[in-house]
């Protein structure tokens, strides 16, 4: 333990926290932790695995303080939607267990395709985020689709909230409650996810400790700001964030692609 605390109060353990804060701070307001958050962790040097396993407890433990938040202040109702947590906690383990199954190679191939693909989500997306609608024009929900969008999110994650955000939008939510059942889903996936790492052993505490407690941070910061966010912003600014960092999870992924014969990063401990 003592180790760890050491290893948390380096310049090592600021910059984890500092990619937890930013993340989390992007991953409210627009439903896109893991596409700074994963892109960011390869960058400095840690393995795809560990890097998705760290993202699933980070954003986990974001995903909690806000549904805490929101169920103390009575906007949502764990009760109510409590069988679309069960689901999402079986899709993510499913998706962990997917991500455990490939090499580190496919890992990363796997992640440009997929981010290329949540880019293009977010691009069409946009025509549901500018429509103001009122929660009585809410339409019914499946299940199949948060369960499908909880695989994913349990093998690698980024563009996942987006996802769900563009679903609950699409079914007339209004974007706020479609930030809250998102965050719920995030917290069942991530949860399910994690404990499967847990369980295999992937699992790097050194590392998930300061980029959880940034994600904490930065979750709180990001509620705050909701309300002070005009749809008409989201449409100009979304587009430019996932551009910028699409670009840069591709450079992440090349670079532990040339630095390592086996694709596993160097290590971080060198920073």
């Amino acid at each position: 333990m003592e180790i760890l605390l050491q290893e948390w109060l380096t310049v090592k353990g600021v910059i984890l926290f500092t990619i937890g804060l930013l993340a989390a701070i992007i991953g409210v307001l627009f439903g896109a932790a893991g596409f700074i958050l994963m892109p960011s962790l390869l960058l400095v040097g840690i393995p795809i695995h560990t890097t998705v396993a760290v993202n699933k407890f980070a954003t986990g433990l974001s995903a909690l303080s806000n549904v805490v938040s929101f169920v103390i202040k009575g906007q949502l109702s764990i009760k109510k939607y409590f069988s679309f947590m069960i689901v999402a906690s079986i899709g993510g383990v499913f998706g962990a267990l997917f991500a455990i199954l490939l090499s580190e190679q496919i890992m990363n191939v796997v992640a440009c395709i997929s981010l290329i693909f949540a880019f293009l989500i977010v691009l069409c997306s946009n025509k549901w985020i500018v429509k103001d609608v009122k929660e009585t024009e809410e339409q019914p929900l499946s299940k199949l689709i948060p369960f499908a969008i909880s695989i994913y999110d349990g093998g690698f994650g980024p563009g996942s909230a987006l996802m769900n955000i563009t679903y609950f939008l699409k079914k007339q939510y209004h974007y706020l409650k479609a930030v809250e059942l998102t965050r719920m889903l995030s917290l069942s996936s991530c949860t399910g996810a994690f404990l499967f790492y847990y369980f295999t052993g992937i699992v790097d505490w050194g590392i998930a400790i300061p980029v959880s407690l940034g994600s904490i941070a930065g979750s709180f910061l990001g509620l705050r700001i909701i309300p002070y966010i005009q749809t008409k912003w989201i449409q100009i600014i979304l587009p430019i964030i996932f551009f910028v960092l699409n670009c840069s999870s591709c450079v992440g992924f090349n670079k532990i692609s040339e630095t390592s014969p086996t694709f596993f990063a160097p290590k971080f401990k060198d920073i």
